[in-house]
């Protein structure tokens, strides 16, 4: 919660200025005249912003960081059915971890916490760097540089152990290529994805008709020298 109080010729004018000061409008803040001035006193307003789903998210995660000695701040934004959550500053780095490891702990417990005695879900995001966008962007490449080896060379290729999100991200990246069918296979967290190639259909020969010397002729397959 942010407290700020602010001082003018009128109240009307000190509530303004506060207002615009906190960004905000009446409905995100509680105000209390302090003083309505007169006789050369200034009039004194104090504005509080109400604690919001979004003090409690920024709450949470700002407290997970300050636990693990973390010094950065942090960004909010609405998204659907939630908000993400931007980790900046230079030790920012550390709240990603091997893989982003420590990021999706601290996202995972982010919505296990927050949504408590909730009845409808509410979505957290947790990112820093751009590292979320920036890990898709290896992903796809990297499934289909592992599709093309797959239908080059006619084999199977298994892909590193993978969280839901990253396998998703590689099943979604390959749903359109008609070389290839992908899917998971193993135990939570070595669940992997398996890229196979789609084997061409069979054909035996083609069979083309003619005539020859006014007798209907038929040839069967490939002609093959000896």
């Amino acid at each position: 919660m942010i407290v700020i109080e602010k001082r003018a010729d009128s109240v009307e004018e000190a509530k303004q200025q506060g207002l615009l000061q906190l960004g905000m409008d009446e409905s995100q803040v509680d105000i209390e005249v302090v003083s309505e001035g007169g006789n050369g006193e200034p009039a004194v307003v104090r504005l509080s912003t109400r604690w919001s789903e979004e003090d409690d998210v920024l709450d949470f995660v700002c407290g997970l960081l300050d636990r693990m000695d973390v010094d950065c701040s942090l960004d909010i934004e609405s998204i659907e059915s939630g908000y993400r959550v931007t980790i900046n500053g230079e030790e920012s780095n550390y709240a990603i971890g091997h893989r982003g490891e420590v990021l999706d702990a601290i996202q995972y417990l982010a919505q296990i916490v927050l949504n408590r005695d909730k009845e409808n879900y509410l979505k957290i995001t947790v990112d820093a760097e751009n590292y979320r966008s920036r890990r898709e962007k290896m992903l796809r490449d990297m499934a289909k540089k592992f599709a093309d080896k797959a239908v080059r060379e006619r084999v199977n290729v298994e892909l590193e152990p993978m969280n839901p999100h990253d396998r998703k991200v590689v099943h979604e990246a390959l749903s359109e290529d008609e070389r290839v069918t992908t899917f998971s296979t193993g135990v939570e967290p070595n669940r992997y994805v398996t890229i196979e190639p789609k084997l061409p259909e069979k054909v035996y020969g083609t069979q083309t008709a003619f005539r020859k010397h006014g007798i209907k002729t038929r040839s069967f397959g490939k002609k093959r020298g000896f």
